[in-house]
């Protein structure tokens, strides 16, 4: 370690609250007698010394000794331990300043155990974050540690209120981590990027901080600028089944799934009890398959994940990817089965009501079927403007011709949207409802950004001959047929209106 980083910890462990207060706590739980508090408070100061001069080894067994009778050393060394990446022997000495300590080194003591068995992957964190906040209330580190555990509570806007008040309490990196945190669980990562770079700004090692920032990175489309961070990251703690778990991922998303299985593998391996860790191992494999249905290996795909449901009959993202892969294969009836019950087990899976709805749609052409899963899908996720075309659609071709220009017209109207398939569903849904100059000038948008596109040209044709435009008729129809588009009416009328015969 640098020079400035031991500095760094030095500051820290300075800053302890426990330490400025030791002449008040004699009455308390953990107190030695005044002979053995004068040995430890020497010790205290030697650990600091030797900190300083870049001895951290040396510190360490000071401190080691002197923990066993009194909290307040035990507390450093786990601030010492967990700054050097050491997670099982950190959460050891806060364990033991828990139980010497009392009020708000209590607190700090449990609260910075939950943090570190949060980054661990412990079951035991959340009954840490618990008692801390019951041993201070209003202390920055329990506030840190209950602002992670309403997270996984699914308590996110609580979560923001507590992080952010540990924030204005001067909790530094750690608090910065936990709003992150709390703001990418409510899907703000504009805000959770910003939180998690202040954190690694004031601590560029921080465990927390960089593992919080690559899962934005990765969630963001920026997988590859995560991977160094978190290679970084395992380097300085071995320990930290966060990093292995965020490094599966990162990897999934730059399609290396083969090599995600050895990430996702050690992170089930070191947290057993950790059902996320668990579920990894699976989703990795799911990755994998899908991988392969990429590479044309569809067939082999299938089989994978038939095996792989079999076996994880109540995983919906088995069940999803097989799904995924039937519709590889264009086999919708072995595929409506797997969504349906991907859907069952996780109905706020967006993917999952999307995939099925698109089979219905364009499948089975049952656009009513298609309606509700699109539909759950559009408002899981209302700014995925692929979901909401196909929402639009579905309703187009269902007859809801209302509901579909309104939910088409959020699509057009988004700003930087760039795309032809809502402008040509807007306009499909425009001529349907006789609109027609409105069709028009959705469908000539469809054609700008798409071109030779054979169906919107046909619908431009419908719409020009619904106005009695038998110019705009006879061009557009024109173009339909030369581009093979099959409408035996819309070409009967074509040769007529060519002929001479006028649009009545």
């Amino acid at each position: 370690m640098k020079r400035w980083s031991w500095l760094l910890v030095l500051v820290v462990l300075v800053a302890l609250p426990t330490f400025a207060e030791d002449k008040k706590k004699d009455d308390k739980k953990g107190s030695a007698p005044p002979a053995v508090a004068a040995q430890v408070q020497d010790a205290v100061k030697e650990a600091e010394a030797r900190v300083a001069a870049g001895d951290v080894d040396g510190a360490i067994t000071v401190l080691e000794a002197a923990a066993a009778a009194d909290g307040r050393a035990a507390l450093q060394l786990g601030v010492l331990r967990e700054s050097r990446g050491e997670l099982e022997p950190a959460v050891d000495a806060y364990k033991m300043a828990a139980d010497k300590l009392e009020g708000a080194a209590k607190g700090e003591a449990l609260g910075r155990l939950a943090v570190v068995q949060d980054a661990r992957g412990m079951a035991e964190a959340g009954a840490s974050a618990e008692a801390a906040i019951a041993a201070d209330p209003e202390g920055v580190w329990p506030t840190i540690a209950i602002a992670y555990r309403r997270v996984h509570e699914g308590e996110a806007d609580e979560a923001v209120t507590l992080a952010r008040k540990a924030v204005a309490a001067g909790g530094g990196a750690a608090a910065q981590a936990a709003l992150g945190h709390a703001l990418e669980a409510k899907g703000d990562m504009a805000g959770a990027e910003a939180a998690y770079r202040e954190g690694v700004k004031a601590d560029p090692k921080g465990l927390a901080e960089t593992i919080g920032l690559a899962s934005v990175l990765r969630a963001t489309g920026r997988a590859a600028e995560a991977e160094p961070l978190l290679k970084g990251a395992i380097d300085r703690s071995p320990g930290a089944v966060e990093a292995y778990k965020e490094m599966a991922r990162v990897k999934i998303a730059l399609g290396r799934a083969q090599d995600a299985l050895a990430d996702a593998s050690l992170a089930a391996a070191m947290a057993e009890n950790d059902p996320e860790a668990q579920g990894l191992v699976v989703e990795v494999k799911v990755a994998r398959a899908l991988e392969a249905v990429g590479q044309g290996q569809t067939d082999l795909a299938v089989q994978d994940l038939t095996a792989l449901r079999d076996q994880n009959p109540n995983s919906a993202a088995v069940h999803l990817a097989l799904g995924k892969a039937q519709i590889a294969r264009r086999d919708a009836a072995a595929a409506i089965p797997e969504l349906q019950k991907a859907v069952e087990l996780a109905p706020k899976n967006a993917e999952a009501q999307y995939q099925l709805g698109w089979v219905q749609l364009n499948m089975k052409q049952n656009a009513a079927g298609a309606v509700g899963p699109l539909g759950q899908a559009v408002a899981l996720q209302p700014g995925n403007n692929q979901f909401r075309t196909d929402y639009g659609a579905a309703l187009m071709q269902a007859g809801q011709l209302d509901k579909a220009v309104e939910e088409l017209t959020k699509v057009t109207s988004t700003e930087g949207y760039s795309g032809s398939q809502a402008w040509l569903y807007l306009g499909a849904a425009q001529l349907q409802s006789n609109r027609y100059n409105e069709a028009v000038a959705a469908l000539e948008k469809s054609l700008a950004v798409k071109p030779d596109n054979a169906q919107a040209e046909a619908f431009l044709a419908w719409s020009y001959f619904g106005l009695k435009n038998a110019e705009g008729f006879k061009q557009h129809g024109a173009k339909a047929r030369t581009l093979g588009y099959k409408d035996p009416q819309l070409f009967d009328r074509l040769t007529k209106v060519e002929a001479g015969q006028p649009i009545k």
